[in-house]
């Protein structure tokens, strides 16, 4: 980009010393006016082919190991593959793979490698030139969802200054037209989100936090990283946001704003970002979408998490970003947003509501969790239809590592009323058989053989399948025959196990 008051630099009729001189005087005044006025010091911007990256969590105790998960990875056709540290074995692992490498600097990290440029040169050398280039890195997110955590708040202000400590090791080592540096954002730094014109960041964190790391980010021109999921907005308000709008099958725009037509949610919510940078004077900016995605399972409680819905966003989330004819977001086409689906797997030892550990395209077992091409050249009517269960395919069920005990106190798993026999039939022979369910008590004499009907049967023999493999991966549906409840089903003699 040009700098903001660049002059030409010319000269006339001069001696060829002369013109030297002029040459180098133009030559730092152009870098002067770069770095004083805001002007792009790097060189271009990474990631630019179209292809889809994926976030490799490992939040679990039943995962594959590093290297055959980036094999997987590598038959999936996946083209970038963004991490949430450095660790050793997933960055050796990557090398000489072809892979974009996105590596991150913990939260917790940040005041280290911010108070001391020798701690910031050590990273350096440990984390990124012990593995460079054999391991294409790409760029480092300093941090993810910091200003998401008031609890950290006294490490916001570290922020720049750890960027800037890292800039200066990669500088040292002629890196810094290589690795880009950034950090990812919660869609939470917002103030405002719609209409998407109306984006604006809070005020609080516009000043000492926000437009310092903009200017960093227009000078080396590395994207802002931000973290979007329009399951979220969806599931809090869907009585006013339809689900085909979240899952990119409106056929009529679900906003208009300033004559720009919203066909998505997400376009919605990426611009609602766009807006703010512009506001703040940013808006040459380009955002890279470091996480997105829909849950595939979760709680009784929460709405829309199936299969049917995460395949259909992530199919068209694929087919949307890899695109080469129609790139970018209403306010900002043609420009390429790189994305990183979240996530590779299930993650069983992530906290929090049931979904958190539903994301994964793939189940640890390495089968996956619903198919997805993810060179993003099939339709949704080239897809195989699902079964919207995993039972229901040669797949082997997901299995819990020994002592592993899931927790999903509250919640059960039933049975749906007015089910056609046969249906309910093949699921209750799946859930007994290949599936482990303990289906002793619906035997002759059991504790739950009474009343001995399909319904009856089936509902236990679904929830103790959903037991004991809901941590794992395991879902309640049964090709659309079974249902989640918070109502306790156990009668009589007949208990039904929460764990």
């Amino acid at each position: 980009m040009e700098a903001v008051g660049r002059r030409p630099c010319g000269f006339g009729k001069l001696d060829v010393l002369g013109r030297l001189t002029v040459l180098l005087l133009c030559a730092v005044l152009i870098s002067c006016q770069q770095l004083s006025a805001g002007g792009n010091r790097g060189s271009t911007y990474r990631m630019e082919n179209h292809v889809m990256g994926i976030n490799y969590g490992r939040i679990a105790n039943d995962l594959p190991a590093p290297d055959e998960a980036i094999q997987q990875i590598r038959t999936m056709k996946i083209g970038r593959v963004k991490i949430f540290n450095s660790d050793a074995t997933v960055l050796s692992a990557l090398a000489n793979t072809g892979l974009e490498v996105v590596s991150g600097l913990p939260n917790e990290d940040i005041p280290s490698v911010a108070q001391s440029q020798w701690a910031a040169d050590q990273w350096v050398k440990k984390n990124v030139l012990s593995y460079y280039p054999a391991t294409n890195i790409v760029s480092i997110v300093v941090g993810n969802e910091l200003f998401s955590y008031p609890s950290m708040k006294s490490t916001w202000d570290k922020l720049i200054p750890a960027i800037n400590n890292l800039h200066t090791s990669l500088a040292k080592n002629k890196l810094t037209d290589h690795i880009k540096l950034s950090t990812a954002v919660a869609l939470d730094v917002l103030a405002s989100s719609y209409p998407p014109s109306g984006g604006a960041f809070k005020e609080e964190l516009v000043g000492p936090y926000l437009k310092p790391l903009l200017k960093y980010l227009y000078n080396s021109q590395s994207h802002l990283y931000v973290n979007v999921y329009p399951y979220f907005a969806w599931a809090s308000d869907p009585d006013h946001i339809p689900l085909n709008y979240a899952l990119f099958g409106a056929s009529t725009p679900g906003v208009v704003d300033n004559g720009k037509a919203y066909y998505n949610l997400l376009d919605s919510q990426l611009d609602a970002v766009n807006a703010a940078t512009e506001k703040v004077g940013y808006g040459q900016v380009r955002l890279a979408l470091s996480e997105t995605g829909w849950p595939s399972a979760g709680d009784a409680n929460q709405l829309g998490c199936n299969l049917a819905n995460a395949a259909t966003y992530n199919r068209r989330l694929v087919r949307k970003m890899v695109s080469t004819s129609k790139v970018g977001t209403p306010l900002k086409p043609g420009v390429y947003i790189p994305t990183f689906i979240f996530a590779l797997f299930n993650e069983n030892q992530k906290t929090g509501q049931g979904t958190e550990k539903h994301w994964g395209l793939l189940y640890p077992n390495g089968t996956n969790v619903y198919s997805i091409d993810m060179t993003g050249t099939l339709s949704d009517g080239q897809y195989t239809p699902l079964s919207d269960n995993p039972i229901f395919t040669t797949a082997p069920p997901p299995t819990l590592p020994p002592g592993n005990v899931p927790s999903t106190t509250g919640t059960w798993c039933v049975a749906k009323p007015g089910m056609n026999p046969p249906m309910l039939q093949a699921a209750l022979d799946f859930a007994c058989g290949p599936g482990g369910a303990d289906c002793q008590p619906l035997q002759v004499g059991g504790s739950c053989y009474n009343p001995d009907t399909i319904l009856d049967h089936s509902s236990y023999a679904f929830n103790s399948y959903y037991q004991r493999t809901k941590a794992a991966g395991g879902s309640c549906n049964f090709g659309g025959a079974a249902t989640l409840t918070t109502t306790d089903p156990s009668h009589d003699t007949c208990k039904f196990p929460t764990s």
